[in-house]
C-alpha cells in the first residue's frame, strides 16, 4: 500500500512509460502493458512537471495559476492523478523533506 502523498514529494515520470504530445493532446504508452492513456489539460501539465524536481505543492500552484481553479480543487485533482499514476508505475516519488517516524524512505 502506498503511503499518503506529501506536498514535498517530487513525482518523476517513469522510463517505462513513453509519451508524446501532438496538437495539444498528450498520450502515455505503458510499454509492458501495451496500454494507451490520454490526458486532459491538467493531466498533461502535471505529467510535464513531474521531472523529479518539482514538488506536488509547486505543481498545485502551477495548476491553480494556469487553469484558474480553487486551490482545494486543484490539490485534490493533482493528488488523485499522482496517486493513480504512481499505483500503475507511471510515476516514482522522491522527497526532499524528512521522512515521518515509522516510514521508510
Amino acid at each position: 500500500m502506498m503511503r499518503p502523498l506529501r506536498g514535498d514529494d517530487r513525482p518523476l515520470r517513469s522510463p517505462s512509460v513513453a509519451w508524446q504530445t501532438i496538437d495539444g493532446e498528450t498520450v502515455l504508452l505503458r510499454l509492458k502493458e501495451r496500454e494507451l492513456l490520454g490526458l486532459n489539460a491538467v493531466g498533461r501539465q502535471v505529467w510535464e512537471l513531474a521531472d523529479g524536481k518539482c514538488s506536488i505543492d509547486r505543481i498545485v500552484e502551477r495548476v491553480v495559476a494556469e487553469h484558474r481553479v480553487p486551490a482545494g480543487v486543484a490539490r485534490a485533482d493533482v493528488l488523485r492523478f499522482i496517486e493513480e499514476l504512481t499505483a500503475i508505475g507511471a510515476f516514482d516519488l522522491g522527497t526532499d523533506g524528512p521522512v515521518p517516524a515509522g516510514e521508510k524512505p
